[in-house]
């Protein structure tokens, strides 16, 4: 389903360039002199890798696909019924009065608005349960990374740490990449609170 592969990109993608030790966003120090530029110390993170590897990441993902499919499990019942009303219609509409027809229709009506709000209630790509789902459960993994990247910059002197997802890598020395560093120590400590799963009273609600 077209809906779920987007959100499950913006799940796997959702972390963005992190920075330490006050520098500009997109901006590096004028290098003046060889002095100055050994004083430039760059690395990097891949927060895709790091989505996908690490284990609370991994564990958010697969509650976020398993919520996702009751939900389309029921948009598709729903779907169903007004498909079969409208088989109703067609086949019976010599055989029944017109008071019973547009009482059948008005039904479909109630049925086809009742589908296209949930619908939206769910997918609206802006306000959704799926993309307030999806920023619920990946925004604790953000702040681990930020705050294990921040660490670590401030710890080793880095002047810029970057993220290879949100910006367009030519070249890339590996002793500069600190993804696997980030991810031990994401392994180690710092991790938040197991997903939660919505309890049975926000399941009716949805």
């Amino acid at each position: 389903m077209a809906h779920d592969t987007s959100t499950k990109r913006r799940l796997s993608g959702a972390a963005t360039a992190l920075l330490a030790a006050g520098v500009l966003a997109g901006a590096l120090p004028p290098l003046a002199s060889p002095a100055r530029a050994a004083e430039t110390k760059i690395g990097v993170i891949d927060s895709q890798k790091i989505f996908a590897e690490y284990q609370e990441a991994k564990d958010a993902e697969a509650l976020f696909q398993q919520e996702m499919k009751q939900w389309q499990d029921d948009l598709g019942a729903k779907e169903k019924e007004i498909v079969g009303l409208q088989e109703k219609i067609r086949s019976q509409a010599l055989l029944l009065s017109k008071e019973k027809l547009d009482e059948l229709q008005a039904d479909l009506d109630h049925k086809i608005q009742d589908y296209d709000t949930a619908k939206s209630e769910i997918l609206d790509p802006t306000k959704g349960k799926a993309v307030a789902r999806n920023k619920e459960l990946s925004q604790p993994i953000n702040d681990q990374i930020t705050t294990v990247v921040e660490r670590l910059g401030a710890q080793e002197g880095y002047t810029l740490i970057l993220d290879m997802a949100s910006v367009n890598v030519v070249y890339l020395n590996p002793v500069v990449d600190l993804t696997a560093r980030v991810l031990d120590a994401l392994g180690k400590g710092a991790k938040s609170e197991k997903p939660n799963k919505p309890d049975a009273a926000d399941k009716k609600s949805q």
